[in-house]
């Protein structure tokens, strides 16, 4: 069961396939981020620590692809180049992110990890997949994620 959940995060979709509403999928996968960001801030003394810096380093790199590359352009984009009205957009999408880290601290008040985070963050990936370094770094992190939710799950 290990080998085939590891070996089946990050099925790759080409870009081309992203919908027209990505920064609401986006601003979901942000909270599922910042989610679990925190929840490493105190993670489990069971937890190797190189191997929490791993994720929170992948997930962090992500996190800004999505920003960057996903949610900041199309925010503009969408308020016509009006930066102080992609501004408050922007403000809505963070709130909302919030909303969902709020609903996940209840819904798993547990200190440990569970797969479901990393199959969430999967499927984040699926719809926005970064290339290079950050695609590297946030394999890993799905990967360790993983290995760190077996080992109290």
């Amino acid at each position: 069961m290990k080998k085939l959940i590891m070996t089946g995060l990050l099925l790759i979709v080409s870009h081309s396939t992203m919908a027209v509403g990505m920064v609401n999928d986006m601003q979901l996968c942000q909270g599922v981020i910042e989610f679990v960001d925190k929840k490493l801030k105190a993670a489990p003394a069971y937890y190797d620590k190189a191997d929490v810096k791993t994720v929170r380093k992948g997930l962090e790199a992500y996190d800004q692809y999505i920003q960057g590359e996903i949610v900041a352009p199309k925010l503009l984009k969408f308020n016509g180049g009006d930066i102080e009205k992609a501004r408050v957009m922007q403000k809505q999408v963070d709130a909302y992110k919030m909303t969902v880290v709020n609903q996940l601290n209840t819904r798993y008040p547990q200190p440990n990890l569970f797969t479901d985070h990393a199959i969430s963050i999967n499927d984040c990936a699926k719809k926005a997949v970064p290339s290079g370094k950050e695609l590297d770094k946030l394999k890993d992190a799905l990967n360790t994620m993983v290995k760190l939710a077996q080992l109290h799950g």
